[in-house]
């Protein structure tokens, strides 16, 4: 279940979608932190070198598809916050543009929080929250990126992390 649509009248300052998956925390976070691997999206690509796992203030590439065709756009990022468990995982990463992000900056975070078994009958549910922040002058001026188009990409980034891991849970049985 998607709990989530197009995440607000100002994509331009804040993108967020909740996505609920029947998985547990630790086989989406699998997914998730291995960012060489990232074949369930179409959108968005973190690129960092092959013999390296994220870590915080990594820098590597983000290489962005806005219609998920294989047409892709490069920009630095660097990872901020990661956070790998118990009951919560957390991946963040960062950018800008200008001194001190003037022009631009967006915080992006993808946060897992595991939900409560006695409120799932039982079974092993996560909630995903896709998050980023925009500033700077071009974000306020509605400029720098097709905030609409990011938006609906985020969403679909979490259906097909959930398509994924959900595909693959029921792979590998309980």
């Amino acid at each position: 279940m998607t709990a989530s649509k197009p995440s607000s009248v100002s994509p331009n300052k804040k993108i967020e979608h909740i996505t609920r998956i029947q998985a547990p925390i630790e086989t989406i976070w699998s997914a998730l932190i291995d960012v060489h691997d990232w074949s369930w999206n179409k959108w968005t690509k973190l690129e960092i070198e092959a013999s390296q796992q994220p870590k915080e203030e990594m820098q590597g590439k983000l290489r962005a598809s806005y219609e998920g065709n294989d047409e892709w756009e490069t920009f630095d990022f660097t990872f901020g916050e990661i956070v790998s468990g118990p009951n919560e995982y957390v991946l963040t990463w960062r950018g800008s543009v200008g001194p001190s992000g003037c022009l631009f900056r967006g915080n992006h975070s993808i946060r897992l929080v595991e939900e409560d078994a006695n409120h799932t009958n039982g079974m092993k549910w996560t909630k995903l929250v896709h998050l980023e922040h925009f500033g700077g002058i071009l974000p306020a001026l509605g400029l720098g990126l097709p905030y609409e188009t990011l938006d609906r990409n985020y969403l679909l980034m979490n259906e097909a992390l959930k398509e994924f891991v959900e595909g693959k849970n029921k792979e590998e049985g309980p």
